[in-house]
């Protein structure tokens, strides 16, 4: 189990190395090291996301919901949610406005 975290702070540790001015990057090294139980490390960690950025007010999965991060995997799957919904909602005002006049023409 510790073989395995150490393997994934490895892998961290050279996205950091190559982009180290993404807090997501350091907070979930961080993690990694709270799990692993070097509670001094992962203390570091958060605090080295905070200071480029990081809201510690955020939800752990802030990756995916938080409009600042460099690090948007889930970018374009948000925009064709986005999409859908849109495309839903006018469905919906439009069967609204079919049944309304419908109603109207019975009326007359």
């Amino acid at each position: 189990m510790q073989e395995d975290f150490l393997s994934e702070i490895s892998k961290i540790n050279e996205e950091i190395a190559k982009r180290g001015d993404i807090y997501e990057l350091y907070y979930e090294r961080g993690y990694l090291y709270f799990l692993a139980n070097d509670d001094v490390k992962a203390k570091e960690d958060y605090k080295k996301a905070i200071s480029i950025g990081l809201d510690p007010t955020e939800l752990p999965y802030y990756t995916f919901s938080n409009s600042n991060s460099k690090r948007r995997e889930f970018l374009l799957p948000e925009k064709i949610m986005v999409f859908l919904l849109l495309i839903m909602i006018i469905g919906a005002m439009l069967l609204q406005f079919g049944h309304i006049l419908v109603k109207i023409k019975n009326f007359f």
